[in-house]
């Protein structure tokens, strides 16, 4: 008999790889890791850990690609301008949106800034996230940035969540400094910063953040030195970005509400993986994306929370599973490698998390239902039951 760390049994596993569905399964951990998913009955294994799932769905743990976790305040306020008719520009304006944020973030000490970002972590893995990548921004000087790359660090060593750091310096320009100053500070000290501290660099090009011609400049220097990039583009008008960092070989390029015909093609080129952020367009009010022409085309579409505390102030992916299968044209199939298998891979880890076979990571999800329908069917909930992250129950 061999021995293991753990064992789930009597599983309805949907494995997210070529394995498929084991509607009878076992999974088998080890250091960490899957040693073995197979369908039947245990016979070569044995553990001191054995849970029984009892026909319970069993999915890989959610990979969350897109959000803006760490910050300080609350916007909670901000719901009743949107109520009036404002505008997302228009709050901004008045003050709110993310210079609300900024100054909140800037103000908190580091330690407030940690404690009040470890709260959001464990909501996340709570339902069930259990990798995160998380962005900059809401910093927009040197030491604020700093800050937040310290807090999403430690994150990442202090907690159970798995965090991927993204520069996101260039979110929009600071109110206290001249544009063209801190575009200098972007394209020489941020992204040394950034080569230093994050995984990826971002930026959000769109009406009241940044123009086509800085992000041109913006994405153009970080290549050349080397980053990995990813892009904020089309949430209100296709401006042609969309299709510049897929020129430029983005790893994603994320929102896509509004996207050209010739940026499309990029995409479908470039293998940049499109990112769809449903929750966002619930929050504001807006039409949601047709992500259809996306999957027929077979690129890998991935569906990530943006969670900020703005525009969409949810942690809940299986939440974003749903919008997405009743508004974007998934299928729940597809709304789960679109949070699984996809969603790593617009993390360029898709090698290591995002689907339940042997040698990834035991990142597993043990559901309250039996059936991945039901886990969408029955929205607003949290319907998972128990976490196990790198082999370890949560």
């Amino acid at each position: 008999m061999i021995s293991a760390d753990l064992i789930i049994k009597n599983a309805h596993i949907l494995t997210v790889s070529a394995q498929g569905e084991i509607a009878n399964g076992c999974i088998i951990v080890k250091n960490k890791s899957i040693l073995d998913v197979f369908e039947g009955p245990l016979s070569d294994y044995k553990s001191k850990k054995v849970i029984d799932a009892k026909g319970k769905l069993v999915i890989p743990g959610f990979v969350d690609c897109h959000t803006h976790l760490v910050h300080a305040g609350s916007r909670a306020n901000e719901l009743q301008y949107r109520l009036q008719g404002m505008s997302y520009q228009e709050i901004q304006i008045k003050g709110g949106g993310i210079y609300s944020s900024v100054r909140d973030t800037r103000a908190a000490s580091p330690e407030d800034l940690f404690q009040e970002s470890l709260k959001r972590a464990k909501l996340c893995l709570k339902h069930g996230t259990t990798t995160c990548e998380i962005k900059t921004g809401y910093g927009l000087n040197p030491a604020t940035e700093k800050k937040m790359f310290d807090v999403i660090h430690r994150i990442n060593n202090e907690s159970l969540l798995d965090t991927v750091a993204t520069f996101l310096g260039p979110h929009v320009y600071p109110e206290d400094m001249e544009p063209k100053k801190y575009l200098d500070w972007l394209l020489h000290e941020g992204l040394e910063l950034a080569k230093e501290k994050a995984e990826f660099v971002d930026i959000y090009c769109d009406v009241g953040a940044y123009s086509y011609s800085d992000t041109v400049r913006f994405l153009n220097a970080a290549k050349s030195k080397g980053l990995l990039l990813k892009i904020h583009s089309g949430q209100f008008k296709a401006l042609g970005a969309t299709g510049l960092a897929a020129d430029l070989g983005a790893v994603s390029a994320d929102h896509l509400d509004k996207v050209s015909d010739a940026e499309f093609d990029s995409l479908l080129q470039s293998g940049t993986v499109p990112v769809f952020l449903p929750g966002c367009s619930y929050y504001l009010k807006t039409a949601y994306p047709d992500a259809r022409p996306y999957l027929n085309a077979g690129m890998p579409v991935a569906i990530a929370t943006d969670y900020n505390p703005g525009t969409c102030p949810s942690l809940s992916i299986p939440m974003m599973m749903s919008l997405a299968i009743m508004h974007m044209g998934f299928t729940p199939d597809e709304a789960l490698k679109a949070v699984t298998l996809n969603a790593a891979k617009a993390l360029k880890r898709d090698h290591l998390i995002g689907s339940l076979e042997k040698g990834k990571q035991a990142d597993i999800l043990i559901c309250e239902v039996e059936k991945l329908d039901d886990l969408i069917a029955m929205f607003g909930g949290n319907l998972i039951k128990m976490i196990a992250k790198k082999g370890v129950l949560i």
